[in-house]
């Protein structure tokens, strides 16, 4: 994924926190009937503490935050080899309701976190709103995007991955680590990215769904390969797979997700697809874990030019299962918007100046066969309301998908609409001015700018779906303000954009 140049980092130092809840309390994958609650118990933030043991955490779920109306309580285990995480799936829970929890541990209460269920599927709905969140690092500023959608109050954060980085990209905030190799480093990641306050205060207000992208792991990682790069010194393969088995562990400990899907189906996975009441359908990739690798001759692993196997029909950046999956259910459940959720930009981009096309190495663009068949399945379905929502490229996007977007006649077949990083550089006006100016070599592109960190805030109703890009003027200033930097509108029925407001940038 796009990232600046990595820097030397010194030991971070402990932030302000409360034992024996350091990292407060989260909540996510919300169904109608469902939520999935975590803490993690601790005297110290970092580091693992054996000498606790197991330690018996008590949790209670309630319809007021004065708990007169407990609904659902017990306790369950917390210990040394989660990091002392736990994760309950509340299930029995009525839907489109509003509730408040919190966890009890060495006699101490957690902060009552809130949280909601979903409508139940087909029932109708108004409107939802979702924040919409990628590329936060830790070392290069202030979280204050969290603070601003706080003050929002949407109903669900989506995260589209790299919700750590293992290694620092800037130098405004300490690291605890170097370059994250061991489950103890990835830890130690997230434990120094949850003491933030406005991430904390986030995941303590609004339930969450999450993907994630490289940086959870390693940069442009894939099942069995690892690209090695200006951010990850060279590692032997073995050392790799173990260094990956330890980030995804560390993922599954610290984020409020439910992993076991399908029924009886005991696989692990993280894609799924979640279903808002009549109005929005959630598909939520992976595009990382079962990918071929990257083809073609590439540019210091980085960008390639396409060659005949790019456009391979067999190479897939979902693998088999998942995109079977994708393209037989996409549609399925009626809701009026049909949203992809995944990583990054789906639509080509191309990042020459030249005559020749030169793309991303990880990108959609590495595997046009995967990304035809989902353009195809939603053109001869008949599918008007497809949305793309990405992340990754530490840019405000808005583009439009052709069925071949080279052609004259060509057709949009759906909208995109990508968020900038909460935090992580996004290059300056030489990368804005480079898009900008050449925007018919990229005839998908409605909107980019790169210079401004943020989020987007997604408005959605059965008429229009808008997306409003929030942007904070400085995400080194603790105190940096938050205001609206563009408005899009996406109307049901027309794959395109509407736009509304612009408010030029002062840099």
């Amino acid at each position: 994924g796009f990232l600046p140049a990595a820097c030397s980092v010194e030991q971070a130092s402990n932030t302000s926190y409360d034992a024996p809840f350091p990292l407060g309390v989260a909540s996510g994958d919300p169904l109608s009937d469902r939520i999935v609650l975590w803490t993690r118990v601790a005297k110290q933030p970092f580091g693992v503490e054996p000498e606790l043991g197991r330690i018996p955490v008590s949790w209670a779920i309630a319809r007021d935050r004065d708990f007169r109306e407990v609904v659902e309580r017990g306790v369950v285990e917390a210990g040394p080899d989660s990091s002392h995480c736990v994760h309950v799936d509340v299930e029995g829970l009525s839907p489109g309701t509003e509730y408040f929890y919190f966890f009890e541990a060495m006699g101490q209460r957690s902060l009552i976190g809130r949280t909601h269920t979903l409508p139940t599927v087909g029932d109708h709905l108004e409107r939802y709103r979702i924040a919409v969140a990628s590329c936060q690092d830790y070392s290069a500023g202030y979280f204050t995007a969290y603070r601003d959608i706080v003050e929002q109050r949407p109903d669900l954060i989506i995260h589209l991955g790299d919700y750590i980085y293992e290694t620092a990209g800037g130098e405004v905030r300490p690291y605890p680590v170097d370059e994250a190799m061991t489950l103890e480093d990835y830890r130690a990641l997230y434990t120094q990215f949850r003491l933030d306050p406005d991430l904390q205060r986030a995941h303590l207000e609004i339930p969450w769904i999450l993907i994630w992208d490289d940086h959870e792991v390693a940069n442009d990682w894939g099942p069995d390969h690892y690209l090695p790069s200006s951010h990850n010194r060279k590692i032997p393969h073995d050392q790799y797979l173990t260094r990956k088995s330890a980030a995804i562990q560390a993922y599954k400990e610290y984020m409020p997700l439910r992993w076991s899907r399908d029924g009886d189906d005991a696989r692990e996975r993280l894609y799924d697809r979640t279903t808002i009441g009549d109005l929005i359908e959630l598909n939520r990739l992976d595009v990382r874990s079962y990918r071929d690798e990257p083809a073609c001759d590439l540019d210091e692993r980085r960008h390639f030019e396409p060659c005949e196997a790019s456009a391979d029909p067999s190479r897939s950046l979902l693998g088999q299962e998942q995109e079977t999956w994708l393209v037989e259910g996409l549609g399925s459940t009626g809701a009026t918007w049909n949203v992809l959720v995944q990583a990054t930009v789906m639509a080509p981009l191309d990042l020459s100046a030249g005559e020749d096309r030169r793309y991303e190495a990880d990108s959609w663009d590495n595997y046009e066969g995967t990304r035809n068949r989902v353009i195809a399945t939603i053109d001869n379905r008949g599918l008007e309301n497809v949305v793309s929502v990405g992340g990754n490229i530490h840019a405000f996007y808005a583009g439009v998908m052709y069925d071949d977007q080279w052609k004259e006649d060509r057709r949009p077949i759906m909208s995109e609409i990508v968020a900038t990083s909460i935090n992580a550089s996004g290059g300056g006006d030489e990368r804005y001015d480079d898009i900008n100016g050449r925007l018919e070599q990229n005839p998908g592109i409605r909107y980019f700018e790169n210079r401004l960190r943020g989020y987007v805030l997604l408005d959605v109703s059965h008429n229009d779906l808008t997306a409003v890009f929030r942007a904070v003027d400085d995400v080194k200033d603790a105190n940096g303000a938050v205001d609206t930097l563009h408005t899009i509108q996406v109307a049901a029925g027309t794959p395109g954009f509407v736009q509304h407001r612009e408010t030029t940038p002062s840099n």
